[in-house]
């Protein structure tokens, strides 16, 4: 369970985070400083939301961000990106669909209207609302420095690559990896992609993207809606439930009781409800819906 914490942590010689709080959706922020600068991780979900990570650097003696990388383009990790008046840094599809947002209307009535056409979904919705009851000023700033597959920074004596890894979650997304720490800020890659009914997880983007993330010689991870960060037999553990789960769903189709006849004979004990759950996501999967952006 994730426990509201609106405390900076230090978590490396380099790399501090603000832990994520579900009441409203907000995801981990992270700050990586070096000498000449500091890099912010992703933006937040409102003014209000990158306003506290600002004022909790400060506190904290660490300087204010020179530049700001967006992880992918969904509204928890964007909406506070008129609050930091320095360089946004996003993949070239993150982009494009932040300034699509931008030119969007966020009032109530437009809210639910994308919702009854499909263009948005509830939850979403909702979270907006709890975060953000009065809309009226909103202001998105969409990125200006964009990239294909990577980007680097130097931020003296620390190095940021920001990597585009895609995914069932957002195509578009990027992890921050600051290899002198051993750091990964994953964003949301590693989740369902929550925008088609059910959630849903593919193989097909899900192998790649686990292989692309253990190519990197990390070992603290940190997804954006966990509760704290993962040490790699953490992380591992997680991606083989994924792989194990999806091959086999892969394997039996939609067939629930074979598949978790299957699971339970792989570990020697009944299904755990994880294991459960991710079931029911790779079987939803299996029309090889698309992923929006």
């Amino acid at each position: 369970m994730i426990v509201a914490d609106c405390t900076i942590r230090q978590l490396s010689r380099h790399v501090r985070w603000l832990p994520a709080d579900p009441t409203t959706d907000r995801p981990i922020l992270g700050a990586i400083t070096g000498t000449a600068g500091t890099l912010m991780v992703d933006a937040g979900n409102s003014p209000a939301h990158a306003g506290l990570f600002l004022a909790e650097l400060a506190r904290a003696g660490v300087p204010a961000p020179s530049f700001v990388a967006l992880t992918h383009w969904h509204w928890d990790h964007v909406f506070g990106t008129a609050a930091l008046p320095v360089p946004t840094i996003a993949h070239v599809e993150t982009k494009r669909a932040v300034a699509l947002m931008a030119a969007q209307d966020w009032s109530d009535a437009a809210l639910d209207g994308r919702v009854a056409d499909g263009s948005e979904i509830a939850f979403c919705r909702d979270m907006i609302k709890a975060e953000l009851p009065d809309r009226s000023g909103l202001r998105l700033r969409p990125p200006e420095i964009g990239f294909t597959h990577e980007l680097e920074l130097d931020l003296g004596g620390v190095t940021c690559r920001i990597i585009h890894v895609g995914g069932d979650h957002a195509a578009d997304s990027s992890i921050v990896y600051v290899p002198e720490d051993g750091v990964m800020f994953l964003g949301d890659c590693i989740y369902a992609d929550i925008y088609r009914e059910p959630r849903r997880y593919t193989l097909p983007r899900l192998l790649p993207l686990l292989a692309a993330l253990e190519s990197y010689p990390a070992e603290c991870y940190l997804p954006a809606h966990h509760g704290a960060p993962l040490g790699r037999a953490e992380f591992q553990a997680e991606a083989d439930l994924l792989r194990t789960v999806g091959a086999i769903v892969a394997d039996c189709g939609p067939d629930e009781a074979a598949i978790l006849a299957r699971i339970a004979e792989h570990r020697g004990a009944p299904p755990t409800q994880d294991e459960i759950d991710v079931m029911g996501e790779f079987i939803a999967g299996l029309d090889k819906g698309e992923s929006r952006i």
